[in-house]
C-alpha cells in the first residue's frame, strides 16, 4: 500500500499545473506578510523612526509598560480624556491628522504607542450605520458611557435584530456575559499578521482542488484505468491509496504552507500575546478564546477546508472522466460561494450560506450564526466540522466505487 500511495504522490506532483499553482500560491502567502517585515517602523518618543527588528524590540517594550493593567473602564476613559486635553480639533481637518491637533511630545509619546488601541475603543463606541476613529472619542469624550456597558448594549442590539429561537438566544446571551470584560490589551502584531495571511489560504484552497481534480480522470483520459482496473490491485488498494495520497497531499500542502507563514511572522514579531483575548481584535466578538487558540481553529478550518474540495474534486472527477470540467466546476463551487448574497432577512437561508466551504477557514468567529440541533445549540465550527467530515466519509469511498465501474476496454 505504502508504494501506491507514494506513486500516487507523484503523479499528483508530477503535473506542471498542479506545481504552477502552488508555487504561485506559496509566493502569494509570503507576500501576505513580507512587505510588513520590510516595511516596519515604530517612533520613539522623540519621533526618531525606528525601524525593522529594532523597531519591533521597541515597540514591544513599551506597549509592555503602557498596557501593564487590566483595562478597566476606569483605565480606557483615563486615555481618553489625556487625549481630549491635550487635543486641538480644529486642526484636525481630515479626522486622521492627529501630528497636526497633537504637540510633538504627547503625539509621538503618547498616542503613536497608543494608535491601535484607541482605534479599538471608537470601534466600540461607533454604531452600525456610523464609523469612529480616535477624534470622536477626543471631541466627545465627556459623553461616552462605560466602555463594557456601552459594548453589552451593543451586542444586545444586534442579538435582537436576529429572530433567534429561545435556546438560541439564551445561548449567545451566555456568551455575550461570559466576554463581557474587563479585558487586557497589549503587544500581539505577529498573531494579527498570521490571521491576516491566513486569508489567502483561500488560494492554496483552489490551488489544492486544481491538482486533486485529474486524480480519477486523467487515468480515462490516457485509456490507463483500463489497465489498472484489471491488474490485481485495480478496484481494491489502488483506489484506497489514491484517496489517501490525495488527502495526504491536501493535508501537507495546507501545513506547509502555514508553516511557511507562521514561522518567519512569529521570528520577526515575536509570540508576545498569544494569551490576549480574542477581543482585542473587536469587542462585539462572543467567543472566549485566546489569539493562540483562534489561530489553531482557523489553522484546523483551513485544514477542513483542503479536505472538503478534496472530496469534491474527487467524487467529480470519478463522475465526470474530464478533468478541465472538473477544475472549472471545483473553482465555481468554491470560490462562486462568494458571490452567494448574504440574504440578512432570511435566518434559515445565513446559515445554509455560513456553511458553503468558501467561508470555512475565514473569520466567522465576528458572527453570530447559530445550529440548533435537538434541544442543543451548535457554533457555525461544530456544524461545519460535523457536515463536512460526515460528507468525507460518504464521498470519498463512494467516489473510488464510481471508479470502479468504469468500463474497462
Amino acid at each position: 500500500m505504502n508504494r501506491i500511495i507514494k506513486f500516487e504522490l507523484k503523479k499528483i506532483l508530477r503535473s506542471k499545473l498542479t506545481t504552477g499553482v502552488l508555487i504561485l500560491s506559496f509566493l502569494l502567502i509570503i507576500y501576505s506578510f513580507l512587505p510588513k517585515m520590510i516595511k516596519y517602523t515604530f517612533y520613539d518618543g522623540n519621533g526618531n523612526q525606528i525601524e525593522k527588528h529594532k523597531g519591533v524590540v521597541l515597540e514591544k517594550k513599551v506597549k509592555n509598560e503602557i498596557f501593564n493593567k487590566l483595562q478597566t473602564n476606569e483605565e480606557i476613559q483615563l486615555n481618553i480624556q489625556r487625549l481630549s486635553e491635550n487635543y486641538v480639533a480644529e486642526k484636525n481637518k481630515t479626522g486622521f491628522q492627529f501630528i497636526e491637533a497633537l504637540p510633538k511630545d504627547i503625539y509621538y509619546g503618547f498616542y503613536m504607542p497608543r494608535e491601535e488601541y484607541f482605534h479599538w475603543i471608537a470601534e466600540n463606541y461607533a454604531n452600525p450605520f456610523d464609523y469612529w476613529n480616535p477624534h470622536d472619542l477626543a471631541v466627545k469624550s465627556n459623553e461616552l458611557e462605560d466602555f463594557y456597558i456601552e459594548r453589552q448594549g451593543k451586542i444586545q442590539n444586534r442579538l435582537n435584530t436576529m429572530k433567534y429561537s429561545r435556546a438560541e438566544r439564551e445561548y449567545w446571551d451566555k456568551k455575550a456575559n461570559i466576554t463581557k470584560g474587563p479585558y487586557k490589551y497589549g503587544y500581539f502584531r505577529g498573531w494579527h499578521h498570521i490571521n491576516e495571511s491566513l486569508d489567502i489560504f483561500m488560494l492554496v484552497i483552489v490551488a489544492i482542488g486544481i491538482a486533486i481534480s485529474g486524480v480519477y480522470s486523467k487515468e480515462h483520459e490516457t485509456g490507463a484505468d483500463a489497465v489498472l482496473l484489471s491488474s490485481k490491485y485495480g478496484k481494491t488498494k489502488l483506489v484506497a491509496g489514491k484517496i489517501i495520497a490525495s488527502l495526504i497531499f491536501s493535508v501537507t500542502t495546507v501545513l506547509l504552507g502555514i508553516l511557511l507563514c507562521i514561522i518567519p511572522i512569529l521570528i520577526f514579531f515575536g509570540t508576545e500575546g498569544w494569551n490576549l483575548p480574542i477581543q482585542v481584535l473587536g469587542t462585539d466578538i462572543l467567543y472566549n478564546w485566546n489569539l493562540l487558540e483562534m489561530i489553531g481553529l482557523r489553522v484546523f478550518m483551513t485544514i477542513l477546508s483542503a479536505i472538503v474540495v478534496t472530496t469534491i474534486a474527487l467524487i467529480l472527477s470519478s463522475i465526470i472522466k474530464k478533468t478541465t470540467p472538473v477544475v472549472v466546476i471545483v473553482m465555481i463551487l468554491y470560490i462562486g460561494g462568494l458571490f452567494v448574497p448574504s440574504g440578512k432577512a432570511n435566518k434559515l437561508y445565513q446559515m445554509i450560506v455560513k456553511l458553503l466551504p468558501v467561508f470555512l477557514n475565514g473569520r466567522q468567529y465576528y458572527g453570530y450564526v447559530a445550529y440548533p440541533v435537538f434541544g442543543k445549540v451548535l457554533t457555525f465550527y461544530e456544524m461545519a466540522t460535523f457536515v463536512y467530515i460526515l460528507l468525507a466519509l460518504i464521498l470519498l469511498p463512494l467516489s473510488g466505487r464510481i471508479f470502479k465501474k468504469h468500463q474497462v476496454q
